[in-house]
């Protein structure tokens, strides 16, 4: 393998790194804002039910 492609290889380990933190992050932030919603909107009696608010991840692929 060349140095080029040895080159090319280390920065799409780069990205793929790069990539998976953020999403890791956004799906924190996503949590985050669902927990936020769940407590602020949803009746205690309904939340002592196991009730919250989720989102979906089926687009992020």
């Amino acid at each position: 393998m060349s140095g080029s492609d040895q080159a090319v290889e280390a920065l799409h380990a780069e990205v793929r790194v790069y990539r998976e933190a953020h999403h890791a992050r956004l799906l924190r932030e996503l949590d985050a804002i669902a927990a936020d919603l769940t407590e602020a909107l949803l009746q205690p009696e309904v939340r002592a039910a196991g009730h919250q608010f989720a989102y979906r991840t089926e687009a992020w692929g």
